[in-house]
């Protein structure tokens, strides 16, 4: 059987033992088979075989080559410089030397042991292919399910920043309700006590007697006395107003009530510029109405005496805005 056969039927590619039976100058198996283990990871050792035209001197100088090329370190002959190079690279062996010794050709135990050895060795070589796309397969899921963690953690940071958002939203809407359920109390408790005062009054009224007017006053507001305006009586041509803003003071506060005392024949327009004049941070838009009896003034009320609207001699006002 031919180096050729032999080789095709080792599994070689015919592009590659071409190349190797040509590289040593079809030296026999042995060096064909060094030079393809050598050249096993060569990018061109599949590209197709390129022949040139030897000239006359060049086909000379072929008859008088040298059979091989010796390490006369070890002794071991090589067929090609290329198969002495590798060889000089894993033995660290410096002293080469053309040689007429021709490579002797294996023997059919040598050749299966050669194609044992090439066989371990591809095997090998798979083998650390395999296991180095494993390991990069390996790194790549790794990689993966970290981007993977990483991307639920901060959909979780998310959501809980959302949650707190959402929490301090209701908080916030609590304690609104709070202030204004307080505010609908405070105006109630108010309510009762111009009620109070009223009721009073008309008892007075009925009487003959002076009306209480203590109770109409509103928590911590000065009292009659103390502001220094004159005691209304039932039968005066007076009317004490007391003006009670639903507002909020720039202290943060509600807004003190205003008392003044109007004659009963002015109008309620007459009243109205007296807040726009002495309270101006309501506006110019506002409304004035009573709680008891309920009653909202209307603009047809503006040219009415405070005597026909039944606000002698004294009543409470609410200012909305």
């Amino acid at each position: 059987m031919s180096d050729q056969a032999t080789l095709l039927e080792f599994g070689f590619s015919a592009v590659r033992i071409e190349k190797a039976l040509k590289a040593t100058n079809n030296s026999g198996l042995q060096p064909a088979l060094d030079w393809l283990d050598a050249h096993a990871n060569d990018a061109s050792i599949d590209d197709p075989v390129v022949y040139e035209e030897p000239t006359t001197e060049e086909t000379a100088a072929t008859t008088e080559h040298a059979q091989s090329i010796k390490c006369n370190e070890c002794d071991k002959l090589f067929s090609s410089a290329d198969l002495a190079q590798v060889h000089a690279t894993k033995t660290g062996h410096q002293d080469f030397a053309e040689s007429t010794e021709a490579i002797k050709p294996l023997t059919e135990e040598e050749k299966k042991q050669k194609l044992d050895e090439i066989q371990r060795r591809i095997a090998e070589k798979r083998q650390k292919r395999e296991e180095a796309e494993k390991e990069e397969q390996r790194q790549n899921e790794l990689l993966r399910r970290k981007a993977g963690q990483d991307m639920t953690e901060q959909k979780e940071k998310l959501k809980d920043q959302m949650l707190l958002r959402e929490i301090e939203k209701q908080k916030r809407e609590k304690e609104d309700d709070k202030r204004a359920k307080q505010k609908i109390k405070d105006q109630i408790e108010q309510d009762k006590r111009d009620r109070a005062v009223r009721v009073a009054k008309e008892k007075a009224e009925r009487d003959g007697t002076s009306a209480p007017t203590a109770a109409a006053e509103e928590p911590g507001a000065p009292s009659m006395l103390v502001s220094g305006l004159p005691k209304v009586t039932s039968d005066s041509n007076q009317a004490r107003l007391q003006i009670r803003p639903m507002l909020q003071s720039s202290k943060g506060g509600p807004a003190p009530p205003v008392t003044h005392i109007f004659a009963a024949d002015q109008t309620l327009k007459d009243v109205i510029e007296f807040v726009k004049k002495e309270m101006p941070h309501v506006g110019s838009h506002f409304k004035l109405s009573m709680s008891f009896p309920r009653k909202d003034f209307e603009h047809h009320h503006e040219s009415m005496t405070l005597k026909d609207l039944g606000l002698v001699p004294n009543a409470a006002l609410i200012l909305t805005t």
